[in-house]
């Protein structure tokens, strides 16, 4: 419950920053902002349901992808001033790590071979996060909104590979917990 709160106050965040640059390019600087923070809420819910919570691993897990996310939300009213480059650190560090982290824990063959392909894509939006944190204004919502719809597209396409294939409906998660934290998550936010 403590980890949804720390995407609830990202929703605060990303409301209050709208409020304050009621504008179409601020409209565009927080849905590029909140697709990245629900990218990073999403994988890791996900994540848990492949893990069991009750690991020790899987706790300092959650942990740290906690106490990277409170920087990557506390810096999401200033993520397109000075603060660009502490939401792409943390954003990364969660992105990256878990995925990393979720190779390392025995996952059966369907899965092993669904989060390298995941890994695969990420690093692929990675160069565009980092060059959008280098740069100023309009330039840096081009390059994050880039590597978002990378993603995006990795997502829905079930992360393809040149000459590796995996069908999608072969990837098992508990869609039904899946749901539940999407729906309590909503509540709390509420």
């Amino acid at each position: 419950m403590f980890f949804d709160l720390v995407y609830v106050f990202a929703i605060g965040q990303l409301s209050h920053r709208l409020l304050v640059h009621p504008t179409w390019t601020g409209a565009a600087q927080a849905l590029v902002l909140y697709l990245a923070v629900y990218a990073a809420w999403a994988y890791t819910t996900w994540a848990v349901t492949l893990v069991p919570a009750e690991n020790p691993r899987t706790r300092r897990m959650l942990l740290a992808v906690m106490l990277a996310g409170l920087f990557m939300n506390a810096a999401i009213p200033r993520a397109f001033g000075d603060a660009g480059w502490v939401f792409v650190a943390a954003f990364l560090l969660i992105h990256i790590g878990q995925t990393v982290w979720l190779l390392t824990v025995g996952l059966d063959q369907v899965n092993q071979e669904h989060f390298i392909r995941v890994l695969v894509w990420f690093t692929a939006a990675a160069p565009l996060w980092l060059i959008g944190a280098a740069v100023d204004g309009g330039a840096r919502l081009t390059w994050w909104a880039g590597a978002i719809l990378i993603e995006l597209a990795g997502t829905w396409a079930a992360h393809p590979l040149p000459g590796r294939r995996l069908d999608s409906r072969e990837v098992a998660f508990a869609d039904g917990h899946l749901l539940e934290r999407g729906r309590l998550f909503m509540i709390i936010a509420s």
